[in-house]
Protein backbone atom coordinates (compact mmCIF):
# COMPACT_ATOMS: atom_id res chain seq x y z
CA UNK A 1 0.00 0.00 0.00
CA UNK A 2 3.06 1.98 0.83
CA UNK A 3 4.64 1.85 -2.55
CA UNK A 4 1.32 2.17 -4.19
CA UNK A 5 1.00 5.50 -2.59
CA UNK A 6 4.40 6.38 -3.13
CA UNK A 7 4.19 5.44 -6.91
CA UNK A 8 1.24 8.21 -6.93
CA UNK A 9 2.69 10.93 -5.26
CA UNK A 10 5.79 10.98 -7.36
CA UNK A 11 3.76 10.43 -10.74
CA UNK A 12 1.44 13.49 -9.54
CA UNK A 13 5.39 15.20 -9.17
CA UNK A 14 6.22 14.60 -12.30
CA UNK A 15 2.95 15.54 -13.99
CA UNK A 16 2.97 18.80 -12.41
CA UNK A 17 6.87 19.31 -13.58
CA UNK A 18 6.32 18.42 -17.14
CA UNK A 19 2.60 20.68 -17.05
CA UNK A 20 5.21 23.71 -17.32
CA UNK A 21 2.81 26.31 -15.36
CA UNK A 22 3.62 29.75 -13.63
CA UNK A 23 1.51 32.10 -11.58
CA UNK A 24 3.39 35.57 -12.10
CA UNK A 25 1.48 38.98 -11.26
CA UNK A 26 1.16 42.42 -9.30
CA UNK A 27 -0.82 44.06 -6.78
CA UNK A 28 -0.84 47.73 -6.43
CA UNK A 29 -3.01 49.89 -3.43
CA UNK A 30 -3.21 53.34 -5.02
CA UNK A 31 -4.69 56.39 -2.10
CA UNK A 32 -5.92 59.31 -4.27
CA UNK A 33 -6.78 62.79 -2.68
CA UNK A 34 -8.71 65.52 -4.85
CA UNK A 35 -10.30 68.48 -4.60
CA UNK A 36 -10.81 71.47 -7.31
CA UNK A 37 -11.49 75.51 -6.90
CA UNK A 38 -15.56 74.83 -6.47
CA UNK A 39 -14.43 73.22 -2.96
CA UNK A 40 -14.79 69.76 -4.11
CA UNK A 41 -12.63 67.19 -1.88
CA UNK A 42 -12.66 63.89 -2.03
CA UNK A 43 -10.78 60.77 -0.84
CA UNK A 44 -11.05 57.46 -2.29
CA UNK A 45 -8.30 54.12 -2.53
CA UNK A 46 -8.35 51.59 -5.30
CA UNK A 47 -7.03 47.53 -4.90
CA UNK A 48 -5.96 46.30 -7.73
CA UNK A 49 -3.99 42.34 -8.31
CA UNK A 50 -3.22 41.15 -11.58
CA UNK A 51 -2.66 37.24 -11.85
CA UNK A 52 -1.01 35.82 -15.25
CA UNK A 53 -1.47 31.70 -15.91
CA UNK A 54 0.81 30.24 -17.97
CA UNK A 55 0.49 26.89 -19.25
CA UNK A 56 3.43 25.59 -21.78
CA UNK A 57 3.87 21.97 -24.00
CA UNK A 58 6.29 21.98 -26.75
CA UNK A 59 5.33 25.28 -29.28
CA UNK A 60 2.17 25.76 -27.79
CA UNK A 61 1.55 28.48 -24.82
CA UNK A 62 -2.11 29.16 -22.67
CA UNK A 63 -2.26 32.64 -21.32
CA UNK A 64 -4.80 33.83 -18.68
CA UNK A 65 -4.64 36.95 -17.28
CA UNK A 66 -7.23 37.91 -14.62
CA UNK A 67 -7.63 41.35 -12.94
CA UNK A 68 -9.03 41.31 -9.60
CA UNK A 69 -10.02 45.45 -8.27
CA UNK A 70 -11.75 47.06 -5.84
CA UNK A 71 -12.32 50.87 -5.46
CA UNK A 72 -14.17 52.83 -2.77
CA UNK A 73 -14.62 55.72 -4.71
CA UNK A 74 -17.46 53.92 -6.72
CA UNK A 75 -18.19 51.25 -4.24
CA UNK A 76 -17.65 48.46 -6.66
CA UNK A 77 -15.37 45.40 -7.13
CA UNK A 78 -14.88 43.27 -9.90
CA UNK A 79 -13.30 40.27 -11.38
CA UNK A 80 -12.19 40.53 -14.98
CA UNK A 81 -10.43 37.76 -17.38
CA UNK A 82 -8.74 40.40 -19.40
CA UNK A 83 -7.07 38.01 -21.56
CA UNK A 84 -7.06 34.40 -22.58
CA UNK A 85 -5.09 33.26 -25.64
CA UNK A 86 -2.98 30.46 -26.80
CA UNK A 87 -0.06 31.00 -28.93
CA UNK A 88 1.21 28.13 -31.18
CA UNK A 89 3.32 27.24 -34.49
CA UNK A 90 2.45 26.24 -37.87
CA UNK A 91 5.54 25.52 -39.60
CA UNK A 92 6.89 28.70 -40.28
CA UNK A 93 3.83 30.72 -39.34
CA UNK A 94 3.06 31.36 -35.62
CA UNK A 95 -0.53 32.03 -34.24
CA UNK A 96 -2.77 33.79 -31.92
CA UNK A 97 -6.09 32.76 -31.20
CA UNK A 98 -8.32 33.85 -28.25
CA UNK A 99 -9.49 37.41 -26.21
CA UNK A 100 -6.47 39.88 -26.04
CA UNK A 101 -5.68 43.62 -26.44
CA UNK A 102 -2.73 45.03 -27.93
CA UNK A 103 -0.52 47.49 -26.09
CA UNK A 104 0.20 51.46 -25.92
CA UNK A 105 3.54 50.57 -27.72
CA UNK A 106 2.37 48.91 -30.28
CA UNK A 107 1.58 50.82 -33.34
CA UNK A 108 -1.13 53.43 -33.19
CA UNK A 109 -1.00 52.52 -29.46
CA UNK A 110 -1.36 55.60 -28.05
CA UNK A 111 -4.06 57.05 -30.53
CA UNK A 112 -6.65 54.18 -29.97
CA UNK A 113 -7.69 52.48 -27.00
CA UNK A 114 -6.45 48.83 -27.08
CA UNK A 115 -9.22 47.18 -26.18
CA UNK A 116 -9.79 43.51 -25.99
CA UNK A 117 -10.48 41.61 -29.37
CA UNK A 118 -12.81 38.54 -28.88
CA UNK A 119 -11.94 35.62 -30.36
CA UNK A 120 -8.83 37.42 -32.35
CA UNK A 121 -6.99 35.34 -34.56
CA UNK A 122 -3.44 36.55 -35.90
CA UNK A 123 -1.46 34.73 -37.87
CA UNK A 124 2.26 35.97 -38.28
CA UNK A 125 5.36 34.67 -39.95
CA UNK A 126 8.88 36.05 -41.08
CA UNK A 127 9.52 36.84 -44.94
CA UNK A 128 13.52 37.83 -44.32
CA UNK A 129 14.15 40.43 -42.55
CA UNK A 130 10.02 41.81 -42.19
CA UNK A 131 7.66 40.50 -40.15
CA UNK A 132 4.03 40.17 -41.71
CA UNK A 133 0.59 38.87 -40.08
CA UNK A 134 -2.83 39.10 -40.49
CA UNK A 135 -5.24 39.46 -38.13
CA UNK A 136 -9.00 39.05 -37.76
CA UNK A 137 -11.90 39.12 -35.44
CA UNK A 138 -15.21 38.64 -33.84
CA UNK A 139 -17.62 41.26 -35.16
CA UNK A 140 -18.61 42.25 -31.32
CA UNK A 141 -18.34 41.34 -27.72
CA UNK A 142 -22.02 39.67 -27.93
CA UNK A 143 -21.12 37.53 -31.20
CA UNK A 144 -19.04 34.89 -32.34
CA UNK A 145 -19.32 35.14 -36.52
CA UNK A 146 -15.71 37.29 -37.84
CA UNK A 147 -16.13 40.12 -39.56
CA UNK A 148 -13.60 40.09 -42.31
CA UNK A 149 -14.27 43.73 -43.31
CA UNK A 150 -12.26 45.03 -40.31
CA UNK A 151 -9.61 42.26 -40.66
CA UNK A 152 -6.50 43.96 -40.94
CA UNK A 153 -2.34 43.32 -42.59
CA UNK A 154 0.35 44.61 -40.87
CA UNK A 155 4.17 44.76 -41.48
CA UNK A 156 7.50 45.49 -39.25
CA UNK A 157 10.94 45.84 -40.68
CA UNK A 158 14.11 46.69 -39.55
CA UNK A 159 16.23 48.81 -41.47
CA UNK A 160 19.77 50.72 -40.97
CA UNK A 161 18.77 50.42 -36.57
CA UNK A 162 15.26 52.09 -37.56
CA UNK A 163 11.90 50.06 -37.14
CA UNK A 164 9.45 51.03 -40.32
CA UNK A 165 5.66 49.52 -39.16
CA UNK A 166 2.56 49.70 -41.35
CA UNK A 167 -0.81 48.46 -40.97
CA UNK A 168 -4.05 48.39 -43.35
CA UNK A 169 -7.75 47.59 -41.28
CA UNK A 170 -10.05 47.52 -44.37
CA UNK A 171 -12.36 50.18 -44.56
CA UNK A 172 -11.12 51.91 -41.72
CA UNK A 173 -7.78 53.18 -42.20
CA UNK A 174 -3.67 52.83 -42.81
CA UNK A 175 -0.89 53.53 -39.96
CA UNK A 176 2.71 53.85 -40.82
CA UNK A 177 4.58 54.52 -37.98
CA UNK A 178 8.61 54.43 -37.50
CA UNK A 179 10.93 54.10 -34.29
CA UNK A 180 14.64 54.30 -33.05
CA UNK A 181 17.33 56.50 -31.91
CA UNK A 182 19.64 58.32 -34.65
CA UNK A 183 22.85 60.50 -32.93
CA UNK A 184 21.63 59.96 -29.39
CA UNK A 185 18.28 61.18 -29.88
CA UNK A 186 15.04 58.11 -29.55
CA UNK A 187 11.87 58.86 -31.68
CA UNK A 188 8.14 57.41 -32.28
CA UNK A 189 6.42 58.62 -34.56
CA UNK A 190 3.09 57.19 -35.93
CA UNK A 191 -0.25 58.73 -38.56
CA UNK A 192 -3.20 57.49 -38.57
CA UNK A 193 -4.65 57.61 -42.30
CA UNK A 194 -8.37 56.85 -42.02
CA UNK A 195 -10.76 56.85 -44.66
CA UNK A 196 -13.33 59.02 -43.29
CA UNK A 197 -12.64 62.80 -44.23
CA UNK A 198 -11.20 64.65 -41.23
CA UNK A 199 -10.40 62.46 -39.09
CA UNK A 200 -6.06 61.65 -39.42
CA UNK A 201 -4.26 61.75 -36.34
CA UNK A 202 -0.20 62.22 -35.80
CA UNK A 203 1.61 61.02 -32.34
CA UNK A 204 5.36 61.23 -32.24
CA UNK A 205 8.12 61.61 -29.40
CA UNK A 206 11.35 62.55 -28.77
CA UNK A 207 14.03 62.31 -26.32
CA UNK A 208 17.48 62.39 -25.51
CA UNK A 209 19.78 62.20 -22.28
CA UNK A 210 21.41 65.27 -20.98
CA UNK A 211 24.69 64.45 -18.39
CA UNK A 212 21.90 62.59 -15.78
CA UNK A 213 18.56 64.10 -17.12
CA UNK A 214 16.17 62.46 -19.39
CA UNK A 215 13.98 64.91 -21.84
CA UNK A 216 11.32 64.25 -23.92
CA UNK A 217 8.97 65.87 -25.80
CA UNK A 218 5.39 64.15 -27.02
CA UNK A 219 2.29 65.37 -29.04
CA UNK A 220 -0.72 64.39 -30.86
CA UNK A 221 -2.51 65.95 -33.54
CA UNK A 222 -5.82 65.22 -35.09
CA UNK A 223 -7.72 66.40 -37.84
CA UNK A 224 -10.82 67.02 -34.84
CA UNK A 225 -12.18 66.59 -31.28
CA UNK A 226 -13.39 62.58 -30.55
CA UNK A 227 -10.62 60.79 -32.70
CA UNK A 228 -8.25 59.29 -29.36
CA UNK A 229 -9.77 57.03 -27.68
CA UNK A 230 -6.55 56.05 -25.82
CA UNK A 231 -7.24 56.75 -21.70
CA UNK A 232 -4.33 54.85 -20.06
CA UNK A 233 -1.15 55.98 -21.68
CA UNK A 234 2.15 55.74 -19.68
CA UNK A 235 3.38 58.51 -21.36
CA UNK A 236 1.23 61.61 -21.05
CA UNK A 237 -0.09 62.91 -17.36
CA UNK A 238 -3.39 64.17 -19.12
CA UNK A 239 -5.10 62.51 -22.30
CA UNK A 240 -7.45 63.39 -25.35
CA UNK A 241 -8.95 60.33 -24.64
CA UNK A 242 -10.42 60.63 -20.71
CA UNK A 243 -13.50 62.45 -19.69
CA UNK A 244 -15.94 64.88 -20.78
CA UNK A 245 -13.94 67.21 -23.00
CA UNK A 246 -12.84 64.77 -25.24
CA UNK A 247 -14.81 66.00 -27.90
CA UNK A 248 -13.54 69.44 -27.75
CA UNK A 249 -9.61 68.51 -27.64
CA UNK A 250 -7.76 67.86 -31.01
CA UNK A 251 -4.22 67.89 -29.91
CA UNK A 252 -1.78 67.29 -26.48
CA UNK A 253 1.42 68.24 -25.78
CA UNK A 254 3.77 67.91 -23.03
CA UNK A 255 7.45 67.88 -21.97
CA UNK A 256 9.12 65.41 -19.66
CA UNK A 257 11.96 65.36 -17.58
CA UNK A 258 13.12 62.73 -15.37
CA UNK A 259 16.52 61.86 -13.27
CA UNK A 260 17.39 59.44 -10.63
CA UNK A 261 18.42 61.09 -7.10
CA UNK A 262 19.81 58.64 -4.38
CA UNK A 263 17.46 55.53 -6.23
CA UNK A 264 14.85 57.53 -6.60
CA UNK A 265 13.40 58.33 -9.93
CA UNK A 266 11.94 62.23 -10.01
CA UNK A 267 9.89 63.03 -12.79
CA UNK A 268 8.07 65.91 -14.19
CA UNK A 269 5.55 66.25 -16.72
CA UNK A 270 4.32 70.01 -18.13
CA UNK A 271 1.65 70.33 -20.99
CA UNK A 272 -1.51 71.24 -22.14
CA UNK A 273 -4.28 69.96 -24.12
CA UNK A 274 -5.54 72.04 -27.12
CA UNK A 275 -8.96 72.57 -27.97
CA UNK A 276 -10.80 72.74 -31.39
CA UNK A 277 -11.41 76.07 -32.61
CA UNK A 278 -13.30 78.09 -30.90
CA UNK A 279 -12.61 76.26 -27.57
CA UNK A 280 -10.29 76.43 -24.75
CA UNK A 281 -7.01 74.83 -23.98
CA UNK A 282 -6.41 73.30 -20.84
CA UNK A 283 -2.64 73.55 -19.10
CA UNK A 284 -1.35 70.55 -16.80
CA UNK A 285 1.20 69.83 -14.89
CA UNK A 286 2.90 66.61 -12.37
CA UNK A 287 5.53 65.50 -10.42
CA UNK A 288 5.95 62.19 -9.39
CA UNK A 289 8.45 60.37 -7.50
CA UNK A 290 9.23 56.49 -7.31
CA UNK A 291 11.43 54.42 -5.56
CA UNK A 292 11.53 50.63 -5.23
CA UNK A 293 11.46 49.73 -0.91
CA UNK A 294 13.45 47.10 0.98
CA UNK A 295 10.26 45.19 1.30
CA UNK A 296 10.24 44.62 -2.15
CA UNK A 297 7.89 46.97 -2.97
CA UNK A 298 7.47 49.75 -5.15
CA UNK A 299 6.22 53.41 -3.86
CA UNK A 300 5.15 56.28 -6.38
CA UNK A 301 3.54 59.28 -5.11
CA UNK A 302 2.54 62.19 -7.43
CA UNK A 303 0.90 65.43 -7.39
CA UNK A 304 -1.37 66.25 -10.42
CA UNK A 305 -2.65 69.77 -11.11
CA UNK A 306 -4.87 70.59 -14.21
CA UNK A 307 -7.48 72.73 -15.49
CA UNK A 308 -10.39 70.07 -16.25
CA UNK A 309 -13.79 71.92 -16.69
CA UNK A 310 -15.39 74.14 -19.18
CA UNK A 311 -12.65 73.34 -22.18
CA UNK A 312 -16.13 73.36 -24.74
CA UNK A 313 -16.75 76.86 -23.52
CA UNK A 314 -15.50 80.05 -22.54
CA UNK A 315 -15.87 79.95 -18.89
CA UNK A 316 -13.54 80.12 -16.38
CA UNK A 317 -11.56 76.74 -16.00
CA UNK A 318 -11.90 74.90 -12.64
CA UNK A 319 -8.74 73.78 -11.39
CA UNK A 320 -8.24 70.26 -9.88
CA UNK A 321 -5.62 68.92 -8.11
CA UNK A 322 -4.91 65.01 -6.96
CA UNK A 323 -2.21 63.84 -4.79
CA UNK A 324 -2.11 60.13 -5.46
CA UNK A 325 0.06 57.61 -3.46
CA UNK A 326 0.00 54.29 -5.02
CA UNK A 327 2.33 51.34 -3.20
CA UNK A 328 2.85 48.08 -5.37
CA UNK A 329 4.55 44.59 -5.75
CA UNK A 330 5.20 41.79 -8.57
CA UNK A 331 5.63 38.42 -7.99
Amino acid sequence: MKKLIAAAVATSVSAIALADVSITGNANYEYFAKEDTTGFKTNYADTEVNLSVKGKSGDTSVVANIEIDKSSDTATESIDVEDLYLTTKVGDFTIKAGDYASSTTALAGEIEEGSRSKNKVTIGTKIGDASVSYAVASESESNDVYNTDSSSVSVSMPIAGITFQAKENTDTATYLGAKGSVAGVDFRIEQKDADAANSDVLFYQVGTKIGALNVSYAAIDADAGNLVDESDSPIFAQEMGLGSNDAYVDGVNQITLSTDIDGTTVTARLGELTGIAGKQDASFSQIAAKRKLASGATINVSYDDYESVNIGTTGTMTDTQVLEVDLSIAF
